[in-house]
């Protein structure tokens, strides 16, 4: 079963783990630790059973969220958990008074594109060669909760 909480300091070395399996451009631990630290800052986490299986870090500023990273062990991805972070995470958004969520994701990525589209985010345009490593454009896209 499915857990998603916070995450803790004592979660970071996982994060980064999960940061060096799943990006050409990890976060360092003292990254990961920073934004924990920050009080802008929703760090979400699911687990199976003790396993941390996958995280979303995001930043807030007035009534706007940005997913900074979202990952999931490879040995468990297209099984819902980030559908489930997501989930989550609106639901916070909701609590809050965040009414719109936004984020950026290579345009080679598919599978990323079409979870997002899936859980109702929309394209809003592209920004070229905004990833290093390789050069790429980032398709951003955004969920608003409405009026």
């Amino acid at each position: 079963m499915l857990t998603i909480k916070e995450i803790e300091k004592k979660d970071i070395k996982r994060i980064h783990q999960l940061e060096t399996e799943g990006f050409p451009d990890p976060w360092s631990i003292a990254g990961i630790g920073e934004s924990l630290e920050q009080p802008c800052t929703i760090l979400l986490g699911a687990w199976l059973s003790d396993l941390l299986a996958g995280y979303v870090i995001c930043y807030c500023a007035a009534d706007e969220l940005e997913i900074a990273r979202i990952a999931v062990d490879p040995a468990v991805r297209r099984k819902g958990t980030a559908a489930s972070l997501l989930a989550a995470l609106k639901d916070i958004c909701l609590e809050r008074g965040i009414r719109k969520i936004l984020l950026d994701v290579r345009q080679s990525n598919k599978a990323a594109i079409r979870l997002y589209e899936k859980a109702g985010f929309i394209r809003d345009g592209v920004r070229k060669n905004f990833y290093t490593q390789p050069a790429e454009d980032a398709i951003l896209m955004s969920f608003g909760f409405g009026k």
